[in-house]
């Protein structure tokens, strides 16, 4: 296999005839969330390697591992399958991602060879297809960095690219919901308006980050009303890193923002 290229990806031969997605929603507590056991994978893997690295887990039907670095970083996608993986497979993760070794590609299509109903298990069961990857930006990416900086023990959570309808595309309003969150589903949806070049990956980060926020923190009801901005989630939202300048981009572009929503 040679040395590891930036975006390398790891796929068997006859899974070629499989559609090609992001992931699948899946009831919470399933093994393809991207909080817990992409942190535990993270972490088994930086102590083999000896390096850190960013670890997304995902439902991909087609491709199993991809790797690609950003800064010097390895950023690395994982099916779920690996969230259990035995020790030596993980080693040979470890070794595939440093080295390109043979052999270690070699254990790990194995592995995925006898995982295969795993893939298919999850291909009949789940219902809407996420898309975390867009032509900008990578939710799950993006998820998965602020899942383990701020969040690290939190409860399982998805995320997915919105839909622009038709309903979207009439309403001439001068606002825009860049992101919501479905506390029912456990899932983030991102307005596909920020999966623009032009929009920075810090704002859209700074959009996750307020959805996931949602998620982890309790919104009680007052007067028969839940309450979702309470003082503590202020709190928290004041702690991102980049929400300065998440905030400052954001009055400059909003109007930039809008009128691409309708594009």
């Amino acid at each position: 296999m040679g040395s590891p290229h930036p975006a390398r990806q790891l796929a068997l031969p006859n899974l070629e005839a499989l559609p090609i997605t992001r992931a699948a929603l899946t009831p919470v507590g399933a093994s393809n969330d991207v909080g817990r056991p992409a942190a535990a994978l993270a972490s088994r893997l930086t102590a083999t390697l000896g390096a850190p690295l960013v670890v997304a887990v995902t439902d991909n039907r087609r491709t199993m591992l991809s790797i690609r670095r950003v800064g010097g970083v390895r950023h690395v996608r994982l099916h779920h399958m690996f969230a259990d993986a035995p020790a030596d497979v993980l080693e040979a993760v470890a070794r595939y991602l440093a080295h390109g070794d043979r052999r270690a590609g070699a254990r790990i299509d194995a592995f995925i060879r006898a995982n295969q109903d795993r893939i298919r298990r999850a291909e009949a069961s789940q219902g809407a297809a996420l898309r975390g990857l867009g032509e900008a930006h990578d939710l799950d990416e993006i998820l998965a960095e602020l899942v383990a900086r701020y969040a690290p023990d939190g409860p399982p959570v998805a995320i997915t690219w919105g839909r622009s309808g038709t309903s979207q595309r009439r309403a001439r309003h001068r606002t825009i919901r860049m992101g919501t969150y479905l506390y029912d589903a456990h899932l983030i949806r991102i307005h596909p308006a920020l999966d623009q070049p032009w929009v920075p990956r810090y704002f859209v980060a700074w959009v996750v980050f307020h959805e996931l926020l949602h998620h982890v923190t309790p919104a009680p009801e007052v007067g028969g009303r839940r309450c979702h901005h309470t003082t503590d989630f202020r709190a928290r939202e004041a702690a991102f890193h980049d929400r300065d300048r998440a905030v400052e981009w954001e009055r400059h572009n909003v109007r930039r923002l809008i009128a691409s929503r309708d594009l």
